[in-house]
């Protein structure tokens, strides 16, 4: 996997809105400045500005296509910050130019509807990119300590880097064990989405990272069942599950995410852990995908 430059203060970074248009409570300027506070300059795409007749996409899929296009093949732009998550992501896959982006790689932030844009830059283009917050989520950075570090320590990484979750936050080992392989994954949903697509998530030997949030305990188990039976689980060497939020149990209030996955992994073959929290959630920890990976009890590591 190739690993993209390091993004420099002073950088410019490209905020584009790939899968669902921002809404009314997160103004594009106020992004941008927040940004721009950090140390770096900011170009704001078209999609950020736009939005479909059906509402759910922020713009027609052949300008966010291009939009992507543009910011890799740019000399001008060095780094690309998805704006916010949502859906619609899936639609630019026929679309993209692999071998485009491939021979341009730039760090590619975000995460949730995201995922899918990051299955492709890993199996498409061999490149790494950045499980991490959205930029819609600077807007409340002014509380929070940790995730702008931990996405700072992602994008400038040296050979290792040891991921850690914010304090008070534990790693929970449901199978003991230590295991390597490239990272990958990302949102339950759209890695389960993809099974049977030329774009299915490729999970033999390597550390599957796999998160979501409002879905309903069923639902969680559906999706899990239906990687297992597509033989994606069991070609894993390793499994990281991150924060399930509001993922709840309508009928029995005691049986959440937690339970279900030490019921589920109890005996499973290889290592297994729980709430690493590069998720739904605040703060949020980030991960690079596509980096190798050692998995070693709670203990979680990437390297070039």
């Amino acid at each position: 996997m190739i690993f993209p430059p390091k993004l420099e203060k002073g950088g410019t970074v490209l905020l584009t809105a790939p899968s669902s248009p921002l809404t009314d409570g997160q103004p594009i300027a106020g992004i941008a400045a927040g940004i721009e506070g950090l140390g770096f300059r900011v170009r704001v795409g078209e999609s950020c500005r736009a939005s479909t007749a059906r509402g759910y996409a922020a713009a027609p899929p052949e300008l966010r296509a291009q939009e992507l296009h543009a910011a890799f093949a740019s000399p001008e732009i060095d780094a690309i910050w998805c704006v916010r998550g949502g859906s619609t992501a899936w639609q630019l896959l026929p679309l993209l130019d692999s071998g485009l982006i491939a021979a341009n790689p730039k760090p590619f932030i975000g995460f949730s509807d995201v995922t899918t844009l990051h299955m492709v830059l890993q199996c498409r283009c061999g490149l790494v990119s950045y499980h991490g917050p959205t930029a819609n989520r600077v807007l409340g950075w002014d509380t929070d300590s940790f995730s702008w570090p931990s996405l700072l320590a992602a994008l400038g990484m040296e050979d290792t880097l040891d991921i850690a979750n914010p304090p008070g936050e534990a790693v929970k080992v449901l199978r003991p064990g230590r295991a390597q392989g490239e990272l990958v994954g990302g949102n339950l949903s759209l890695v389960a989405h993809s099974l049977g697509t030329p774009d299915q998530v490729d999970a033999k030997g390597r550390i599957l990272y796999l998160e979501d949030v409002g879905e309903a305990v069923y639902s969680l188990e559906r999706m899990l069942d239906q990687l297992r039976q597509a033989g994606v689980l069991g070609e894993a060497a390793g499994l990281v599950f991150g924060a399930f939020t509001s993922c709840r149990n309508a009928y029995r209030e005691g049986y959440g995410p937690e339970e279900l996955l030490r019921e589920l992994f109890r005996d499973w073959p290889v290592p297994v852990v729980y709430n690493l929290r590069s998720a739904h959630c605040t703060p949020m920890v980030t991960l690079p995908l596509g980096a190798a990976c050692t998995l070693d009890g709670e203990t979680v590591t990437v390297s070039r």
